[in-house]
Protein backbone atom coordinates (compact mmCIF):
# COMPACT_ATOMS: atom_id res chain seq x y z
CA UNK A 1 0.00 0.00 0.00
CA UNK A 2 1.26 3.47 -0.84
CA UNK A 3 0.83 6.73 1.02
CA UNK A 4 -1.71 7.81 -1.61
CA UNK A 5 -3.93 4.86 -0.57
CA UNK A 6 -4.28 6.02 3.05
CA UNK A 7 -7.23 8.06 4.26
CA UNK A 8 -6.84 11.68 5.40
CA UNK A 9 -6.42 10.88 9.11
CA UNK A 10 -3.83 8.18 8.42
CA UNK A 11 -1.84 10.58 6.23
CA UNK A 12 -2.05 13.27 8.89
CA UNK A 13 -0.72 10.94 11.60
CA UNK A 14 1.99 9.55 9.30
CA UNK A 15 3.27 13.04 8.43
CA UNK A 16 3.21 13.99 12.12
CA UNK A 17 5.29 10.91 12.94
CA UNK A 18 7.82 11.80 10.26
CA UNK A 19 8.02 15.43 11.37
CA UNK A 20 8.86 14.72 15.02
CA UNK A 21 11.35 12.33 16.62
CA UNK A 22 9.29 9.84 18.62
CA UNK A 23 12.16 7.39 18.81
CA UNK A 24 14.18 9.61 21.13
CA UNK A 25 11.11 11.34 22.60
CA UNK A 26 8.21 9.37 24.12
CA UNK A 27 5.00 9.16 22.13
CA UNK A 28 1.84 10.71 23.58
CA UNK A 29 -1.46 9.96 21.88
CA UNK A 30 -3.12 12.74 23.87
CA UNK A 31 -0.60 15.33 22.61
CA UNK A 32 -0.83 14.00 19.06
CA UNK A 33 -4.62 14.19 19.10
CA UNK A 34 -4.50 17.77 20.32
CA UNK A 35 -1.84 18.82 17.78
CA UNK A 36 -3.67 17.12 14.92
CA UNK A 37 -7.15 18.22 16.08
CA UNK A 38 -8.31 14.60 16.14
CA UNK A 39 -9.94 12.36 18.73
CA UNK A 40 -7.56 10.03 20.58
CA UNK A 41 -9.47 7.00 19.30
CA UNK A 42 -8.97 8.20 15.72
CA UNK A 43 -5.23 8.55 16.33
CA UNK A 44 -5.13 4.99 17.68
CA UNK A 45 -7.05 3.76 14.65
CA UNK A 46 -4.65 5.52 12.29
CA UNK A 47 -1.63 4.07 14.11
CA UNK A 48 -3.14 0.64 13.73
CA UNK A 49 -3.73 1.21 10.01
CA UNK A 50 -0.19 2.50 9.53
CA UNK A 51 1.29 -0.47 11.36
CA UNK A 52 -0.65 -2.80 9.09
CA UNK A 53 -0.46 -1.06 5.71
CA UNK A 54 2.82 0.86 5.98
CA UNK A 55 4.72 -1.81 7.94
CA UNK A 56 7.95 -1.16 6.04
CA UNK A 57 7.81 2.54 6.90
CA UNK A 58 6.84 2.51 10.57
CA UNK A 59 8.40 0.94 13.64
CA UNK A 60 6.71 0.88 17.05
CA UNK A 61 8.60 -0.27 20.13
CA UNK A 62 8.79 0.19 23.90
CA UNK A 63 11.79 1.84 25.58
CA UNK A 64 12.36 3.31 29.04
CA UNK A 65 8.71 3.05 30.06
CA UNK A 66 7.31 4.69 26.91
CA UNK A 67 6.09 3.85 23.44
CA UNK A 68 8.48 4.98 20.70
CA UNK A 69 7.46 5.31 17.05
CA UNK A 70 9.68 5.86 14.05
CA UNK A 71 8.46 6.58 10.53
CA UNK A 72 10.27 7.10 7.26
Amino acid sequence: MALSDLDANDKKVYEYLKLYDFVENPWSTKKAAKALKMKEDDVYESLSNLAEYMRNNIHIHYKDGSIRIGAN
